[in-house]
């Protein structure tokens, strides 16, 4: 008899031998033994799960000549055989992949009025049924509604959302779930069994994370490592078959992330690249097991935990070495940077600082004594934010301030960027004038409730005021209408001030500042001061050492 690859000489032929789908077989099996089995039936799921198995052996139920007590078809008649060997005349499997015109749909419509020659039933079995062109979908329409009694129609796909909605809704439809990677594993291992080869569990683990589901990739993958290592199934040869880093170095870099240790993770992480593996599969296989840590130090159980007893042993170990916040960080850190590492022609050099970065990460206990030291230590910031020299027994009177001054964090450059002729002569000239003259401010701070639009200019007209006048600098583009705006300030200055001050208006460019210039000037100084005050914190410091950057500091 010629060779069969393994996953046809293991496909199952009856429905408990199908893998991790009891809620489809048990279904299936209790309608074929009340007589209540559909016209349409649509099987959808991921690649090697088992949909066209499914299908063959429904078939073989439908129309075995001996079906057993429990459901399942006999494999021994004659219908069971043809079918099992593909040469029954009553089933017919279709490819919608390279069948997917009008006409093959017409070919079927023509032949199904035809009774079947030997079975009970005429089955045709549609693979890939979403690869129909939408004119085959419509002129299989009526069929599948009104199918004739002595056929019946099984549908497969792996994406069923390409299916129009018409179709689906004449269906019975069953999600054949992906397996999980215990399912696999034993599945695998009974097949070890029975072919007598030696094999390690951690090995079919790794074949069946590696399939992702599929029972039919993993089988693959299964035959090549027989193959190739000589009837034995070993890490050994998932290293050398799949480019997988070998377990230890994996295991050595997270726990050097866990004890800070870069210089031995980087050790770790140089060996998988000089020993030929894929960095990018050595950062998913990181993530796994970075889950799968996450999972026990935060549920306390190895329930969700799919992995070979002595991975979990290690993984119960590893889980110790942190706490579950540290490990969720980790975790979070490290999908961001596997993302970049997959896709890019640098892989080594982001997965070796990606694993300094991680062992740098302080720990919850560094934030914790961090967040004592900044109840202890923070330092008072002073409310008053005017000058520290000005001594006087009224109330402080609070300039203007911009909105969007009080909204917006102010980034901490090196240098404040600030004009040269507007820094510290201005800046001191400012504080000198507000001691002893306030009546421009008070002026402007009328309108401010009242005509905003007034407010807001009067508050960036550069101004001159001492003991007897205040004069304003008024431009062109502040003040188009020119001189009637020059009047009509004046008279409403005059009857605020009742002749106090002498009041005057210039269209010439001036060098005084403006109000909004004062604030802003007095503001920087602030959070300089505050910027100094806070890099002297002991708490800031212990910040910085961990890390952390001062990006600036808020106005009050």
């Amino acid at each position: 008899m010629a060779y069969q690859v393994v996953a046809r000489k293991w496909r199952p032929q009856r429905f408990d031998e199908v893998v991790g789908q009891d809620h489809v077989t048990s279904t299936l099996k209790y309608a074929i033994l009340n007589k209540r089995t559909a016209p349409v039936y649509l099987f959808t799921g991921i690649r090697g799960t088992g949909k066209t198995t499914l299908a063959r052996i429904l078939v073989k139920a439908l129309n075995c000549t001996d079906l057993q007590p429990d459901g399942e078809p006999c494999n021994k008649c004659e219908c069971c055989r043809e079918i099992a060997e593909g040469r029954s005349p009553d089933v017919v499997e279709i490819d919608g992949a390279s069948n997917n015109s009008v006409d093959d749909v017409r070919d079927i419509k023509e032949n199904i009025s035809y009774s079947p020659v030997k079975s009970k039933f005429k089955v045709y079995i549609i693979d890939e049924v979403h690869m129909l062109s939408k004119s085959a979908f419509n002129a299989l329409l009526k069929t599948l509604e009104e199918p004739p009694a002595h056929s019946v129609f099984i549908l497969a796909t792996t994406d069923p959302q390409k299916i129009p909605t018409t179709v689906l809704s004449r269906c019975q439809r069953y999600d054949l779930k992906r397996l999980s990677l215990d399912d696999v594993a034993h599945q695998l291992a009974k097949i070890l069994d029975a072919e007598q080869k030696e094999y390690d569990m951690e090995a079919l683990y790794a074949i069946a994370r590696e399939g992702e589901g599929s029972m039919r990739d993993s089988q693959t993958i299964l035959e090549q490592l027989v193959t190739f290592g000589g009837g034995k199934v070993t890490e050994t040869e998932i290293s050398m078959i799949l480019g997988a880093s070998d377990k230890n170095q994996l295991r050595g870099i997270i726990e050097s992330i866990a004890k800070h240790d870069s210089a031995s993770a980087v050790s770790f992480a140089r060996d998988i690249y000089k020993n030929g593996k894929s960095v990018e599969k050595a950062a998913r296989d990181i993530l796994s097991l970075l889950h799968s840590i996450l999972l026990f130090s935060e549920l306390g159980n190895e329930k969700f935990i799919e992995a070979p007893a002595e991975e979990l042993e290690w993984i119960k170990f590893c889980s110790g070495l942190a706490s579950t916040p540290d490990w969720t960080r980790l975790f979070r850190f490290w999908n961001g940077e596997y993302e970049g590492i997959k896709s890019s022609d640098f892989a080594l050099m982001l997965f070796e600082v990606a694993v300094i970065t991680a062992c740098s990460f302080p720990t919850m206990n560094d934030f914790r004594n961090f967040a004592k030291n900044i109840a202890s230590a923070v330092p008072t910031i002073p409310q008053n934010t005017q000058s520290a020299e000005k001594k006087t027994t009224e109330p402080v009177k609070t300039a203007p301030v911009q909105p969007q001054i009080m909204q917006k964090p102010f980034e901490m450059p090196e240098n404040i960027a600030v004009k040269p002729e507007k820094t510290a002569e201005n800046l001191q000239k400012v504080f000198e004038s507000e001691e002893k003259h306030e009546l421009w401010r008070d002026f402007t701070e009328t309108f401010k409730n009242g005509d905003t639009f007034l407010y807001g200019r009067l508050v960036s007209l550069p101004y001159q005021e001492d003991d007897k006048s205040v004069s304003v600098t008024v431009t062109t583009t502040l003040a188009s209408d020119g001189d009637d705006f020059a009047k009509r300030l004046k008279v409403l200055f005059d009857n605020f001030s009742n002749g106090k001050k002498v009041f005057s208006v210039n269209f010439a460019k001036g060098e005084n500042v403006s109000i909004f210039t004062e604030d802003e000037l007095r503001r920087m100084e602030d959070l300089e001061r505050r910027k100094k005050e806070m890099t002297e914190s002991k708490a800031v410091k212990t910040a910085l050492e961990m890390g952390f950057e001062i990006k600036g500091v808020f106005a009050e």
